[in-house]
């Protein structure tokens, strides 16, 4: 269901990727293009997403277990965070349709 506090959620954690983006780019021009900060850059908006998924995964468990581990595998075995995502929740559908909670 779509109420008004979940796409501010969604809304607060796309300005925090951004942020973190933004913040990453005005380092590399402070800094130049050292390591750390291209790392910074390529994994920061992930850890916004993993952070936002972590809650339902704890509180909820069955749909949101099986599609995390499955999300993690296809991220690994087929190299890209969007196939990951996308198969968590094309996962956690097909588990909620099963009928695991």
């Amino acid at each position: 269901m779509l109420h008004s506090d979940n796409l501010i959620a969604i809304a607060v954690m796309a300005l925090a990727a951004l942020a973190a983006k933004g913040g990453g780019f005005v380092a590399m021009r402070w800094l130049g293009r050292h390591r750390f900060v291209s790392a910074w850059l390529q994994h920061a908006p992930g850890a916004v997403l993993v952070s936002a998924a972590i809650v339902p995964i704890v509180q909820s468990g069955g749909a949101y277990w099986a599609g995390a581990v499955a999300g993690v595998i296809a991220t690994r075995t087929a190299g890209g965070f969007t196939v990951g995502c996308f198969t968590a929740v094309g996962v956690v559908a097909l588990a909620r349709l099963a009928g695991l909670q």
